[in-house]
């Protein structure tokens, strides 16, 4: 889907956990209500202001970047679906199931762009295809908005592998859609390549929350 300026207010953007795409259902049957001005695969570049407007604070205060309304594939490790873990690409064949198994084009606009997994299912064993950051927990099968650019809160594994982790260190991604600092002396494979998401903010920490620069551009737009 195209840049849409037009972002509903009455969304926390950090709190979002649907069964539409729209955020609104009927509450008899269930069926999604078209209304609001949001459907799959929205986008919208947010100042810090304006991204703290949007915040439930409870699950953490949002920071300036561009986020995407998406779909979770109902295959993901629901564990893995929190604030601050690493969502990527499924596979194909994940997509084709969670819209139908019908024509693409006919159901969900742009679905390898807009349905993301958790990161122990995702399409190449995890390498980090397309990665976003996860802003609250979401059911698999539900709606939700992820960050793809921006200053993004990650969520640190425990045991982070520096041994004195530092700002501007490059983040990157690992098991269960944590993240980790990896010694910044080793010279930089294309495999090492792939995981990195960006320089760090803040102190990375172990087993705990902190910014980055979420820095990845995706090769495909939506």
């Amino acid at each position: 889907m195209p840049f849409n300026p037009t972002l509903p207010t009455w969304l926390a953007l950090n709190a979002c956990n649907d069964t539409t795409a729209s955020g609104l259902a009927d509450t008899r049957t269930g069926q999604e209500i078209q209304g609001g001005a949001l459907v799959l695969g929205d986008y919208f570049d947010l100042t810090n202001t304006e991204a703290r407007n949007l915040s439930y604070s409870t699950n953490g205060i949002l920071y300036e970047g561009r986020y995407r309304r998406v779909l979770v594939d109902s295959g993901a490790t629901a564990s893995n679906v929190k604030t601050g873990t690493i969502g990527l690409m499924p596979s194909y064949a994940a997509v084709i199931a969670d819209v139908g198994g019908g024509p693409i084009s006919s159901t969900a606009p742009s679905p390898a762009v807009n349905i993301v997994t958790s990161y122990d299912q995702a399409i190449g064993n995890g390498t980090s295809v397309r990665p976003v950051v996860f802003l609250n927990t979401v059911t698999p099968g539900n709606y939700c908005f992820v960050q793809e650019l921006g200053t993004a809160t990650v969520l640190g594994k425990n045991g982070l592998t520096a041994a004195a982790p530092a700002v501007n260190d490059l983040i990157v991604s690992t098991t269960s859609g944590l993240v980790d600092d990896p010694t910044q002396s080793t010279n930089l494979t294309y495999a090492l390549m792939k995981l990195i998401l960006g320089p760090a903010i803040d102190l990375p920490v172990s087993n705990g929350k902190f910014r980055i620069l979420l820095q990845y551009v995706p090769t495909i737009q939506g």
